[in-house]
């Protein structure tokens, strides 16, 4: 039997927003959502600041080489290029949201989506 690495992924997605809701406590607030091609959570302030300080990131980093990251960054962005990719690590943007009192999403993306071929996760920031 063959595992698909897109259920592997979305399975990791859910028990991250299981741990991040835990962590939270009661007013945890981790909302689904569903792209044209992938699954994922949006995070909100508090758990953006327990994710910038976990593993969690650095995971994703290690495992997602740099070819399948995509990333939407906050227009205020510091860490952002002109053309809004960066160089920064998955940790660094995540916690730049989390300094800013912002949220971010994780999206576990389908790379064989013609939507965005080879694309595997999609960090995004917002304040």
């Amino acid at each position: 039997m063959r595992i698909h690495p897109l259920a592997v992924a979305a399975t990791g997605t859910l028990g991250l927003a299981a741990a991040l809701t835990l962590g939270a406590g009661t007013a945890a607030a981790v909302a689904p959502v569903s792209t044209d091609n992938g699954i994922g959570l949006i995070l909100n302030p508090a758990e953006t600041a327990a994710l910038a300080n976990s593993p969690v990131p650095g995971a994703i980093d290690a495992l997602v080489p740099p070819t399948g990251h995509r990333v939407e960054m906050d227009p205020e962005s510091q860490l952002a290029l002109p053309d809004g990719s960066t160089y920064a690590s998955d940790q660094q943007i995540i916690a730049e949201a989390a300094a800013h009192g912002g949220q971010s999403a994780i999206v576990v993306l389908n790379p064989a989506s013609p939507v965005d071929p080879g694309a595997q996760v999609l960090i995004a920031q917002h304040w």
